[in-house]
């Protein structure tokens, strides 16, 4: 006979996260993970894309979607189990991409055992996706799984699990104005896998820590250093001096914000593509995937920001009232639409829009226009 904490136990549940990221899944894609740990037990975990008809035929993708399933003794256990094991594979899926993802939601949370008459069930209001356009690519599953693969079995998964989150957090700042951030995490993502660095050169040379820095011909207690510089860096000494006087400037406070931030500018994507060839290599990815994911667009960070437009004009016209009756100044009321939206035949996703301006100026006040501009984040 089974006793009522086993009965609790074995309750099945499902819970669903979302959020917004950088990358897609095709329509028809989706990577389940399955019999992953988390602290009520093994779940399952399905990782795709949520896609948003705007039209007839006009599909957009939206949030990042996590539906995780499971055993737990009760919805709220659930609820913080099952999305702690969910959140902990997003380093990858970052990494993997080269594009920033933030920690989605728990939006729904279910008792889901066959049979049962009265079922426990929460929901968190989460607001739709926005309509503002963002830059985004789409995921290759194949080489995410082997990704996947190679740093969850990895002895040391801890620490590359902790360098690769640092690195999404990077990505997360990817953007003009915001470098020295992105750079303080890149170095922190640095500093967290050199003790895998050190221990993988100590073990193909079988010598130790002290022979490894007799072997490098300097003391034992600037191995990390050298580590950094001349193995994850690559030797690349300006990026070394650079990356690590703008992180200990923003950690401590004792350098210029203009100077930090024109270090960040000089360096943050030498020091990204060299952090994450590191990774790939560390966790001894197969040397074809890392040729998937290092070429063009991968080879790119991507950071999760919204399209930036502008216009550029003359206001035309004599007299110097400039705007409407009523209104505070010259405006020009925007009005995007969606013309098309797909696949094109090299894979990437495009979108075309429409753009409507109207003019709210005073009278005998035009507008002539100059320039168009479309920026993604830098």
């Amino acid at each position: 006979m089974k006793s009522r904490t086993t009965e609790r136990i074995r309750k099945q549940f499902v819970v669903v996260v979302r959020g917004p990221a950088a990358f897609f899944f095709d329509p028809d894609d989706r990577l389940v993970v399955e019999d992953f740990p988390s602290a009520m037990g093994p779940v399952n975990l399905a990782y795709t894309t949520r896609w948003l008809k705007k039209g007839d035929d006009i599909i957009l993708p939206g949030d990042l979607w996590i539906e995780i399933r499971g055993h737990a003794t009760t919805l709220e256990d659930a609820l913080v189990a099952f999305g702690n094991a969910a959140l902990s594979l997003l380093p990858i899926f970052s990494l993997s991409a080269n594009a920033a993802v933030d920690e989605p939601e728990i939006e729904l949370g279910f008792d889901n055992t066959p049979g049962a008459t009265e079922r426990d069930y929460f929901q968190c209001y989460l607001p739709p996706e926005t309509e503002i356009l963002h830059v985004v690519r789409r995921i290759k599953v194949e080489p995410t799984v082997a990704l996947l693969k190679a740093v969850t079995t990895h002895r040391e998964a801890e620490r590359l699990l902790r360098g690769a989150n640092q690195y999404r957090l990077a990505l997360g700042s990817w953007r003009l104005g915001r470098e020295s951030l992105a750079l303080a995490h890149l170095w922190m993502a640095l500093e967290a896998i050199t003790k895998t660095k050190l221990r993988a050169m100590c073990e193909s040379r079988k010598i130790t820590e002290t022979g490894l820095a007799s072997s490098l011909g300097i003391a034992q207690d600037k191995l990390d250093s050298v580590i950094r510089r001349d193995f994850l860096l690559q030797g690349d000494i300006e990026c070394y001096k650079k990356g690590k006087q703008a992180s200990d400037g923003f950690e401590h406070g004792f350098l210029e914000y203009d100077k930090m931030r024109e270090h960040s500018k000089e360096i943050r994507h030498r020091m990204a593509s060299y952090l994450r060839r590191a990774l790939f290599d560390l966790c001894n990815l197969a040397a074809d995937v890392i040729d998937v994911l290092t070429t063009d667009p991968y080879d790119k960070p991507l950071g999760y920001w919204p399209v930036v437009k502008y216009f550029r004009g003359k206001l035309v016209g004599a007299g110097d009232e400039l705007s409407t009756p009523g209104s505070a100044y010259p405006f020009m009321r925007w009005t995007p639409s969606i013309k098309s939206a797909g696949f094109k035949a090299d894979g990437r996703f495009d979108v075309t829009l429409s753009e409507t301006l109207t003019a709210e100026l005073a009278e005998g006040i035009k507008f002539r226009t100059m320039s168009h501009e479309v920026w993604k984040p830098g």
